[in-house]
């Protein structure tokens, strides 16, 4: 055995050819494929509106409060929030991810309890003044309450529109 001194306490060991052992690689073994653990989502999530969603001239952009104020009248647009219950004769409003207020107009049929009742929805539609939206449709968020981050949202819907990401998410027609 060679041996060298390195620093003050520590030894280096160097062993000739012979003393090496060559150890063979252990056997492949197969992998197995992992089940996935299940989430607790319901698949039939509530939508309502979703033929005049599939008519709406073009495909709606996600969109925060705003993001919204700067989009022309009559955009189609996406927007998350939570929707507060409404009186009789009252448009319904809309709280988006970023804290904004908006009046949602033409939602006129009976909403399912999974949307009227302030879970976290994304209503589709068209931009009809400063804040109003005419909806198209309403989506209920899939699964139980609290499923959706509105801060996690919000900055997904935000980087969806700098313009190094924007062709990322753009439709591809």
């Amino acid at each position: 055995k060679l041996a060298a001194q390195v620093g003050s306490s520590a030894q280096l060991s160097l062993r000739s050819p012979a003393e090496l052992a060559v150890t063979p690689a252990p056997p492949a073994r197969a992998l197995a494929p992992r089940a996935m653990a299940a989430m607790d989502v319901d698949a039939a999530a509530a939508v309502v509106g979703a033929d005049a969603m599939a008519a709406l001239p073009s495909v709606a952009r996600r969109m925060n409060f705003k993001l919204f104020q700067q989009a022309e009248t009559g955009a189609a647009i996406r927007i998350g929030g939570r929707l507060a219950a409404a009186g009789a004769g009252d448009a319904r409003v809309l709280t988006t991810t970023d804290g904004g207020s908006l009046r949602v107009l033409a939602a006129a049929e009976p909403l399912p309890a999974e949307i009227a009742g302030g879970a976290f929805v994304e209503v589709v539609g068209t931009k009809a003044g400063a804040d109003e939206l005419r909806s198209a449709g309403i989506l209920a968020m899939p699964g139980k309450e609290p499923m959706v981050d509105a801060e996690l949202w919000d900055e997904a819907v935000r980087l969806s529109h700098l313009p190094q990401l924007r062709e990322i998410f753009e439709p591809q027609l």
